[in-house]
């Protein structure tokens, strides 16, 4: 089944354009099972089941995508005493869509995220006039914070109304990105961090405000590859000031530019290692943040005792 909007790094792709009528949407749900683990689409009345998808290995992670006809999907009972499964899936819509859960009604604009919980039933809303076209970012629930796994509607209203859910969203549209042009490493740090900002959306149990040391991370994984990150711009995004953020840091024993630096460090060692020679030293520099290649030599050496040539 070739698929209409080819993924480079898909494992699986495929669509349902050309298949026998019934036997279209059977392709579908046989194909996307291996993310999308006991979730089924409703079966259209009629015509037929016109469907892209694509699933991709992240790592820890795996992310599904599907683009269907506007109808919805839903893991009922049945489908959790048939298929147990306990992972958690945000979703991130193209278009506008809903989620029905633990008595919750939310409807949603286009590109923004949920967290649903696929031990438990559940019902994505379709608009029926239009496509669905959603990603799924399938987490294991260990990666997950305790508070978040008991907090799941709080969670999931401030990804919905609160500043944090603006961020979640723009770091899901990267992930979408670099899987468009074939970056499968870059979208599995992104990924991941993705993981870390929902961590974050999560209120601390006694209501206070959220870890602000864990938020300045979270946010500041999504955006290793802009140089203008600092202190300030990082303060800006959280909403607070820069003193801030310094004190919240330093009562870990910690600076957040030199947690940044190690940071991109980290990610060029990665990307070194996973690059085989194949891209510049100063390349993976640039896209991991460092203007100046002198200064990622330097640090590099620092972090690694060894430079960064002879780290492939």
């Amino acid at each position: 089944m070739a698929i209409r909007e080819p993924w480079p790094d898909a494992y699986v792709q495929g669509t349902t354009s050309g298949l026998p009528e019934g036997r279209d949407y059977e392709a579908f749900c046989e194909s996307i099972a291996d993310v999308y683990v006991g979730v089924r689409p409703s079966r259209p009345t009629r015509a037929r089941f016109d469907a892209d998808f694509a699933l991709f290995d992240l790592g820890p992670l795996s992310m599904g995508y599907i683009s269907t006809p506007g109808v919805s999907g839903h893991r009922d009972r049945s489908s959790l005493a048939r298929i147990a499964d306990d992972a958690l899936f945000l979703n991130y819509g193209l278009g506008p869509w809903g989620l029905q859960q633990r008595g919750r009604d939310w409807r949603l604009r286009s590109k923004r995220t949920l967290l649903l919980d696929n031990a438990e039933p559940f019902t994505v809303v379709a608009d029926p006039h239009s496509r669905l076209r959603l990603f799924s970012l399938r987490i294991p629930r260990a990666l997950l914070s305790e508070h978040v796994r008991s907090h799941l509607s709080g969670v999931d209203d401030a990804l919905a109304h609160a500043p944090i859910g603006a961020h979640v969203a723009a770091q899901m549209a990267l992930v979408d990105e670099m899987l468009r042009i074939g970056k499968l490493s870059l979208a599995t740090a992104m990924a991941s961090a993705v993981v870390g900002l929902v961590n974050a959306a999560a209120e601390t149990p006694d209501g206070s405000s959220i870890d602000r040391v864990a938020q300045c991370k979270a946010i500041a994984r999504t955006r290793l590859g802009d140089s203008t990150l600092d202190l300030a711009a990082i303060a800006r995004s959280v909403g607070c000031s820069t003193r801030t953020v310094q004190t919240a840091f330093a009562a870990r024993g910690e600076t957040f530019s030199g947690w940044l630096r190690d940071e991109r460090l980290d990610l060029a060692w990665e990307m070194l290692v996973a690059a085989s020679g194949t891209r510049t030293v100063s390349a993976i520099a640039d896209e991991c943040g460092f203007a100046d290649v002198g200064t990622f030599h330097r640090g590099f050496r620092q972090r690694f005792g060894t430079t960064p040539a002879a780290a492939r």
